[in-house]
């Protein structure tokens, strides 16, 4: 906490766009904690909540549309060769059959799911299919949901939004794997009753 508050003393609001590049530049500080310590400035050092929420916010796009146009250049090596332990390359296999399972809204999903969110970009450009136009009409409002949510606990929870924010992932991400679920069953029995058009109908039974 002690860094964020150096950068923060010495770039003011551009801190916060910086705050969602944290992980990126090699510093230990989850993209949660960044998100809420920018609501929490609002509070404590008197920051205006709405300029701080854009700069925050527009870190975080920009953080994704650099992730997308590196994975089209690079691949996915880029973030193998920063980030060189075994959890990179999990995350990876896992984003990628996100990306083949649920086509663009798995980068939807991503942003709130810890560590997936970080390669999902980087895999969004490596896919076939997914332009920059599609992947930012996907990122955005979800990047916007999780950006607001954890901003807001650190305005309105400034002295326990450390353990607050630990909670919201965890829920966070049980919540979207039921979603998830959710969808799949939805398109499976969607594809069921396009090939069985039986399949489902309810029978109706006529009084005589």
């Amino acid at each position: 906490m002690d860094l964020l508050l150096e950068l923060v003393d010495q770039y003011g609001y551009i801190a916060m766009f910086l705050f969602s590049w944290i992980v990126f530049l090699g510093l230990p500080v989850p993209n949660e904690i960044a998100a809420a310590f920018a609501g929490y400035l609002t509070e404590w050092r008197h920051f205006d909540p709405y300029t701080s929420f854009l700069f925050m916010y527009s870190g975080l796009l920009s953080y994704g549309i650099f992730g997308y146009f590196a994975g089209d250049r690079f691949g996915t090596r880029l973030m193998i060769r920063k980030f060189k332990n075994g959890k990179m390359q999990t995350l990876m296999e896992k984003g990628e059959n996100w990306i083949e399972r649920y086509g663009s809204f798995a980068i939807s999903i991503s942003y709130f799911i810890p560590g997936v969110r970080l390669v999902m970009p980087y895999i969004a450009g490596t896919a076939k299919g997914i332009t920059l136009i599609k992947f930012i009409i996907y990122a955005a409002p979800s990047a916007f949901v999780w950006a607001l949510v954890y901003f807001q606990i650190g305005r309105y929870f400034p002295k326990s939004f450390r353990r607050i924010v630990e909670e919201v992932s965890l829920k966070a991400g049980i919540v979207a794997g039921v979603l998830v679920s959710c969808i799949l069953i939805y398109f499976l029995l969607k594809l069921l009753k396009r090939k069985y058009p039986s399949f489902l109908r309810k029978r109706i039974r006529y009084r005589k």
